[in-house]
C-alpha cells in the first residue's frame, strides 16, 4: 500500500516518531505517537497490539499530544485495534475540479489531479476513491478491549484530530488533557501544492481535499472536546512534571483490584 502525503509533518528522525511502554507490572501500556509517519509506517502499530496482548494490559494510554498528524491511513489503522466490527472511516473525499487556475504558478507543478485517483460524481464533483480510508475498513487483530485514554491538546490536528474524532463519536475512551485542534468533522488537506505569486514571489499552501469524517456527535464549531480537562502550567514545564499523563495514570489505576 502506498502511503498518502504526509499532511504538515514535524522535523524530527524516524524512529522517534513513537513508542510504547509498560507500567503497573504491564496492567498498563503507554502508546505515545508523536507523528503518523516514520518508524510508525511499518509493522509498529502491530507489535506494540501483540505486546499490548502479551502483557495482558487492563488500559492503554494514547498521548497524542503535540501530534501535528502525519500520513491518513496510519490514523485510521491505530483506530482499528480499538474496534470490534467493520467501520467507516471517511464519510467522503471532495475535490472540486481535477485542474485548477492558479495551476500554473505550482511550485514544480503538480497541480493536477490524476484521472485514476478520483471519480466524479451526480453532484459534478470529484471523489477520492483511491484512498485507503475509502469505503468499508476492517478491524485489525489483537483487538484491544479494554480502558483506553486519549491524551490530547492544542498541538493535536491534522490526521491526529481523524483519529481522535473516530475514537470520540465510537465513546471508546475517556479524553484527557485540552481541547484538540482540528475540526470534528473534518478538514481540507490532502494534496496541498504550493502557489508562487507571479508579482509579490509569496508562497502560499492551498489544500485541494475536503476530508468529511464518518462521525456523529461532536459541535461542528469546535474540535474534540476533553471529558476531563488538564492544563500544564509554565511552572509544571519548567520542573518537568507532567499533570495530564498523573490524571490519565491516576484513571488508569482507578476501581482497580
Amino acid at each position: 500500500m502506498t502511503l498518502a502525503p504526509v499532511r504538515y509533518p514535524r522535523d524530527q528522525k524516524p524512529d522517534g516518531a513513537a513508542d510504547l511502554k509498560f507500567l503497573d507490572g504491564g496492567r498498563i501500556a503507554v502508546l505515545t505517537v508523536r507523528q503518523f509517519a516514520g518508524g510508525v509506517a511499518g509493522r509498529f502499530f502491530d507489535e506494540a497490539f501483540e505486546q499490548i496482548q502479551r502483557q495482558m494490559s487492563q488500559s492503554l494510554i494514547i498521548d497524542v499530544r503535540n501530534n501535528s498528524g502525519g500520513a491518513d491511513e496510519l490514523g485510521k489503522k491505530l483506530l482499528s485495534f480499538l474496534v470490534d466490527q467493520p467501520f467507516r472511516y471517511y464519510d467522503d473525499l471532495v475535490l472540486n475540479a481535477r485542474e485548477f487556475s492558479f495551476g500554473r504558478y505550482v511550485e514544480g507543478g503538480g497541480g493536477v489531479i490524476p484521472a485514476s485517483m478520483v471519480e466524479r460524481g451526480a453532484d459534478g464533483k470529484f471523489h477520492n476513491i483511491q484512498h485507503p480510508n475509502w469505503g468499508i475498513q476492517q478491524p485489525s487483530q489483537p483487538y484491544f478491549a479494554g480502558k483506553v485514554l486519549a491524551l490530547m491538546n492544542g498541538g493535536s490536528f491534522s490526521t491526529t484530530c481523524e483519529f481522535l474524532s473516530n475514537l470520540h463519536s465510537r465513546k471508546r475512551a475517556t479524553f484527557i488533557g485540552e481541547e484538540a485542534a482540528g475540526g470534528y468533522y473534518g478538514n481540507t488537506s490532502g494534496r496541498v501544492p504550493t502557489v508562487i505569486l507571479p508579482n509579490s514571489k509569496v508562497s502560499v499552501r492551498v489544500p485541494l481535499q475536503s476530508y468529511y469524517l464518518a462521525v456523529k456527535g461532536g459541535d461542528p464549531r469546535r474540535s474534540i472536546l476533553p471529558d476531563v480537562e488538564v492544563k500544564s502550567s509554565l511552572q509544571d514545564l519548567l520542573e518537568g512534571r507532567d499533570p495530564v499523563m498523573r490524571k490519565a495514570l491516576g484513571l488508569a489505576r482507578a476501581g482497580r483490584q
